[in-house]
């Protein structure tokens, strides 16, 4: 017999007669621009993040985790609200965020949760009473520094000295010995990590400079199949250059001329600088030499800033796994581990060199793709891997229930919990949306020369919408992993795509309030 979510959620309510001592704590680690192949856990993967794997190991890893909205701002704003983007009203990164409207952890809060936020906010609009208590990276326009960098909270600003990825590590488990131990915990401990300007922490500084990463199969994509306009954004790793790549003045030349000292140097102690050089100067000596030798000319520059930025990028993620694992292990000091849900996701995936490019933004898989990793002992099996498509949207109503507490019905988000169960059949949804909106017009292209669009996504096919361009675009996930041959002309697929666009057009109205 065959369970509607409806009856399973209504089976999955009786949580609510949970007693405080039995609610089980809360813990979200989040970080920014995380691509799935950086993670040991998922397949492909070029690194290891033992940390990281260690939470899949021990709970659950989603191989089809989605975002609603691929950019900082309108991510954020679909965890806490539990909705898509037009429906919370932040469809890009310069939209207003609403502080008053329902957001997950001030109803944590109401039922007797003791809720903090640390680390990266990045919203228009400081928060105001969602968490009970928080301290935000400052500056930047939200991001940040990754030296030094300033926290806001209600008593004002201050600057604490260090990397931020240990710095909100260090935040968050204070507040973990500081907490009301009376109360179950909300903590969301939100770093800033692997997020342009890629600086990692001094003693992950060093490293992989004998080593080659695999380079992407599509990492020369012509874009032949593809709308026009796509393979004119600007987000080639080949325009790359300078301190995007940590390509800098040496130390000895600074010492000369301490104008030429770049800003993110200027923003470090001179103990902070000595690391950076010493790992550096060698790299950039060597980049100079490639570059006298003419040897840094067509695709052989394009490979070496692969290799650069690269390399950064999985050295943050090298400092931020170390940081975790001691999360990880505080949690098993203070017995905490077997009663706390713990999460870890980012906001969105990222390029890291698939079809020539480092950002995120469109609806490829790539950028589309969020990683998701869920401990819950009790709950959920350890080694579990959830093929279910879920997206960002589900963490709202999963951590509700999870409390015990109903899930609004105005919530377009569905609550995880019947994906744990291996006990009898289940439904689903069977396709997710996706909408970005930050994107221009034919007369006024937006950031990064990208074009507004919106699609769907079931198990096997994609449908895109250019729609400023009247254009549109077709994969078989299946068969077309990499998204290489468009098949929207294709007269096999035609049924399929017209149904696609029924549905397309159906969720959008559903989701838009």
């Amino acid at each position: 017999m065959k369970h509607s979510i409806k009856t399973i959620l209504t089976g999955l309510a009786l949580l609510g007669s949970l007693k405080a001592e039995e609610r089980p704590n809360i813990l979200f680690l989040f970080s920014d621009d995380h691509a799935l192949r950086t993670i040991g856990a998922y397949p492909g993967s070029i690194n290891q993040t033992p940390n990281l794997d260690r939470i899949a190991k021990e709970g659950a890893l989603f191989t089809h985790s989605f975002n609603v909205n691929s950019i900082c701002c309108p991510s954020r704003a679909a965890i806490l609200s539990g909705k898509h983007s037009q429906a919370n009203g932040v469809i890009g990164n310069s939209s207003k965020w609403n502080g008053s409207q329902w957001v997950y952890p001030r109803e944590l809060g109401k039922a007797g949760y003791e809720t903090g936020l640390i680390g990266k906010w990045h919203l228009k609009g400081n928060p105001t009473n969602e968490f009970q208590s928080w301290e935000i990276l400052s500056g930047k326009g939200g991001q940040g520094s990754y030296f030094n960098p300033t926290f806001l909270s209600p008593n004002g600003e201050t600057k604490v000295n260090g990397h931020s990825t240990q710095i909100i590590t260090d935040k968050a488990l204070h507040w973990l010995k500081k907490r009301n131990r009376q109360k179950p915990f909300l903590l969301c401990a939100q770093y800033k990590v692997p997020h342009i300007h890629r600086l990692p922490l001094p003693e992950h500084m060093s490293g992989y400079d004998d080593y080659e990463f695999p380079v992407p199969e599509t990492f020369f994509d012509d874009f032949s199949t593809r709308s026009p306009f796509v393979s004119k954004t600007w987000m080639a790793l080949k325009g790359m250059k300078g301190h995007v790549l940590n390509i800098a003045p040496l130390e000895s030349e600074l010492k000369a001329d301490p104008k030429l000292r770049p800003p993110f140097l200027q923003e470090m102690t001179r103990t902070q600088r000595n690391a950076w050089h010493q790992a550096y100067d060698p790299r950039n000596t060597r980049y100079r030499e490639l570059e006298k030798q003419g040897k840094l000319q067509g695709d052989e520059r394009n490979l070496y800033v692969y290799q650069r930025f690269i390399k950064d990028y999985v050295r943050c993620i090298d400092g931020l796994d170390a940081q975790i694992g001691r999360i990880l292990h505080f949690l098993e000091k203070e017995d905490l581990a077997e009663n706390t849900l713990l999460v870890y996701s980012s906001d969105q995936g990222f390029f890291t060199g698939e079809h020539g490019w480092a950002e995120k933004r469109w609806m490829y898989e790539e950028s589309f793709q969020s990683p998701l990793l869920m401990r819950w002992p009790g709950v959920i099996k350890p080694g579990s891997v959830i093929g279910d498509l879920v997206q960002n949207i589900d963490l709202a109503p999963t951590f509700l229930q999870a409390a015990g507490l109903d899930v609004p019905s105005t919530l377009h988000g569905l609550a995880l919990q019947p994906l744990f169960s291996e006990s009898g059949p289940k439904e689903w949804r069977e396709e997710v949306l996706y909408q970005y909106f930050d994107g221009g017009t034919l007369q006024k292209p937006g950031p990064y020369n990208m074009p507004r669009h919106e699609g769907i996504r079931n198990r096997r096919y994609k449908l895109i919408s250019f729609y400023e361009y009247d254009a549109w675009e077709f994969y078989d996930l299946r068969n077309d992993p990499n998204e290489l041959k468009n098949l929207i002309e294709d007269p096999l697929m035609k049924s399929r795509i017209q149904w696609m666009k029924q549905r397309l057009l159906k969720l959008k109205s559903k989701f838009s309030l």
